[in-house]
């Protein structure tokens, strides 16, 4: 923990974060191109946007633990290594079985510099600017998709999505090497080899038994899935509407955009002493009822966008406050990468299973029978809002 905030080591971590979201973002823009080359029906493009996050389902939490032992620096450099390796892979793709095994192994990558950049940013970090640190970190994941959203259009129609799979490869692997040289100077301890297993052991039961980590890994889950189905099939809807693909994807990616905007209000807000489990509750609750506006009425274009970019930004207030919730319900500092790990299991957990479940539901019953089930993540979401208000109220 730094006595002042080095600025440069925290915006090379937000920029790992940002690189990486820039994978979730490539798809939902692509999908109608994927869709029309590979043959993808809807419930396969809900796959391949949601299986990027499979592989942190199963360790999200281990990770972390893992991370704590041998080093965020090296897991971050190693993950997005890894990330671009595969995005090369799928950028030979001739089916849907390709481009989604390509896609898990893409989410292997991710989920090593998500764990972990969060752990740098709170070396970073001097003690006073740590909750805007984090509010700066929650918006890694809307700035990078909202970028690629606007991006992917443009990119696919000069080099096709194939191309658009390899220059992200290059970009990961560039930014791999400069994260490491750039950050040769910050400590990136392990744990003595004998002891490593014992800690890990430790280190997971810990954080498994306390309270706080949970009522923060599933809010984190009912946002996620909430978020992802209503932004990764909004193009889709657009298009469906009649804007083009262009414009589609460009209200999209400044939708996206919101949220960023949404991330540094609550870190703001949080600076200024607002009850985390409040916002939490108000930014669920109007998702859940925005979602509807969105998908379930029979509104015009003009007013749907708007409810959408409400939706965003009342949305980012959660991230943020359930981000810089981890070293607040950590068992102990040493375990913050641990429950950093379980709040990512989790909301990965909610990104892999609701966008089937939504593409789904939509296929059986429309758009409007979708927009239900985020109704309920969102009612779910602020229950574990207010949860959480009175959990800190107790503990404090």
């Amino acid at each position: 923990m730094s006595a002042a905030t080095r600025w440069s080591v925290l915006f090379l971590a937000l920029f790992a974060g940002i690189f990486g979201a820039f994978q979730n973002g490539k798809m939902p823009a692509a999908l109608p191109t994927l869709t029309a080359e590979l043959g993808l029906t809807l419930v396969e493009a809900g796959w391949a946007v949601s299986l990027l996050y499979g592989i942190t389902t199963v360790l999200g939490l281990a990770a972390g633990a893992f991370a704590d032992l041998w080093g965020a620096r090296r897991f971050v450099v190693a993950g997005l290594l890894i990330v671009a390796a595969a995005s090369f892979a799928g950028g030979f793709a001739t089916g849907a079985l390709g481009l989604l095994a390509t896609r898990f192994c893409e989410g292997f990558g991710l989920m090593a510099v998500f764990v972990a950049a969060p752990a740098i940013i709170l070396r970073a970090a001097a003690p006073r600017d740590q909750r805007l640190a984090f509010g700066i970190w929650s918006g890694y994941m809307p700035a990078g998709t909202s970028f690629m959203i606007l991006v992917t259009p443009l990119v696919i129609g000069a080099v096709g999505w194939r191309g658009l799979w390899w220059l992200n490869t290059a970009l990961l692997a560039g930014f791999a090497a400069l994260f490491w040289v750039a950050t040769r100077r910050i400590a990136d301890p392990r744990a003595a080899t004998a002891g490593r297993m014992a800690r890990l052991r430790g280190d997971v039961g810990a954080v498994l038994r306390a309270r706080g980590p949970w009522l923060l890994a599933l809010t984190f889950a009912t946002y996620t899935a909430n978020y992802l189905c209503v932004a990764s099939f909004l193009p889709t809807l657009l298009i469906a509407g009649g804007f083009s693909p262009l414009l589609a994807g460009t209200l999209v990616a400044l939708v996206v955009a919101a949220n960023v905007a949404g991330n540094l209000f609550s870190g703001w807000l949080l600076q200024k002493g607002a009850s985390r489990g409040l916002l939490i509750a108000i930014a669920a609750a109007s998702m859940g009822a925005l979602s509807l506006v969105v998908y379930a009425t029979g509104l015009g274009a003009g007013a749907k966008l708007a409810a959408a970019f409400a939706y965003s930004f009342v949305g980012g207030l959660l991230p943020a406050a359930v981000m810089g919730g981890a070293p607040v319900h950590a068992p102990s500092p040493a375990q913050i990468g641990t429950t950093n790990g379980l709040i990512l299991q989790w909301g990965n957990f909610g990104q892999l299973v609701a966008p089937p479940i939504f593409a789904a539901l939509a296929t059986a019953g429309g758009w409007s029978a979708a927009a239900w089930f985020t109704l309920a993540l969102g009612a779910a979401g602020a229950a574990l809002g207010l949860a959480i208000r009175r959990h800190e109220g107790r503990t404090r």
